[in-house]
């Protein structure tokens, strides 16, 4: 094999430490040999990514049905305010000149894009991510960050993931790459996913996240509790107040608000004092930090799913029955697989607003 052949090659020299002495200390090299050392660490940098990369595409295919491709240009058409050139985006994601255009047109093809001559530039395209694109955006959201977190950030301390930052940033050779960053981690930072919707809010996501995760694994027992020492005039109230929220469909940030009322009414039922103002605090947590409702295409159809959700709550509180509180909490829970059990529990009640 020639020398240039083998050159060409990289890091698939044959043997696992081929040197080749004073290969790289001409015109434009860093000034010294690459060293085993370097070898190593560059070698681990491409392993773990490569092995990264493909956990979240298959998480992604899985879970979200999209590939990790696909989300990469979404994301970078979001933190650009929905819209970028087709070579700016080309630059941004590190495809090749044809493989940005193939992938923009199949990502058109499925509606999340669409690609309109520039007007800056008449030569060029502008690829503008759609409503479609948007919703998929906040949708697929949270599985990345879940999948990110699992074969990636649980494995690094905090200390340990701002080392490899600063590190790896010196390698990006991308004028403004740590800005750019910064701007985007910012922007992230401004959503929670929420079941099927997300909510614009106004401290960190990660944070709320948890919190909003705690509280729903208090819901169950807060629900047992204040089934025991609910009475007739609550239950009353608790009924008037789902047939309220069923007039807040087409004013989501009204019915989110009425809906923690609902919980802060039936969570006043609990006699435990701990579980209750623990319950409390993290559901006033959450109220007090949500700026708006993101406006998605099925935000509707959600909001009708979680008014069912509510009214099983309140049903199954009244009943007292422990397996069907058990099941309302479940419902309750924001994973989608879970809230369209309160579907067909809606098809057997009389229709609220009705």
């Amino acid at each position: 094999m020639s020398l240039q052949a083998s050159v060409s090659r990289g890091d698939a020299l044959a043997g696992p430490r081929c040197m080749l002495p004073h290969m790289f200390t001409g015109k434009g090299s860093p000034g010294r040999d690459l060293d085993s050392a370097r070898l190593r660490a560059w070698e681990v940098v491409r392993d773990a990514s490569a092995q990264v990369v493909r956990s979240l595409s298959r998480d992604l295919e899985e879970t979200a049905g999209i590939p990790l491709e696909w989300y990469s240009v979404i994301t970078r058409l979001t933190e650009a305010g929905g819209t970028l050139p087709q070579n700016e985006l080309l630059r941004r994601s590190r495809f090749s000149q044809s493989g940005v255009s193939r992938l923009a047109k199949r990502m058109e093809e499925e509606g999340l894009v669409e690609r309109r001559p520039s007007e800056r530039d008449r030569r060029n395209l502008d690829v503008v991510l759609t409503e479609h694109g948007q919703d998929v955006y906040f949708r697929v959201l949270s599985v990345h960050h879940s999948s990110v977190q699992k074969h990636f950030g649980m494995r690094l301390t905090d200390e340990e993931a701002a080392a490899l930052t600063t590190l790896m940033r010196k390698v990006l050779d991308e004028p403004g790459a740590e800005e750019a960053e910064e701007t985007a981690a910012e922007n992230l930072e401004q959503f929670l996913p929420f079941g099927e919707t997300v909510l614009a809010v106004t401290s960190e996501s990660t944070s709320l996240r948890d919190i909003s995760a705690t509280r729903e694994a208090l819901e169950l027992p807060l629900l047992l509790d204040a089934a025991r020492h609910a009475r007739p005039s609550v239950l009353n109230d608790l009924r008037a107040r789902v047939l309220s929220m069923s007039r807040l469909i087409d004013e989501p940030e009204e019915f989110f608000r009425a809906g923690w009322e609902l919980h802060r009414q039936i969570a006043s039922c609990c006699q435990n004092d701990v579980l209750r103002t623990l319950y409390l605090n993290l559901l006033d947590a959450i109220a007090s930090h949500v700026k708006r409702v993101v406006p998605t295409h099925n935000l509707r159809q959600y909001l009708y799913e979680r008014l069912a959700v509510h009214a099983r709550i309140v049903d199954a509180v009244a009943s007292g029955e422990p397996e069907l509180i058990e099941a309302a909490a479940r419902a309750h829970d924001y994973i989608p697989s879970r809230l369209y059990e309160a579907m067909a529990y809606a098809d057997d009640r009389v229709a609220l607003d009705s």
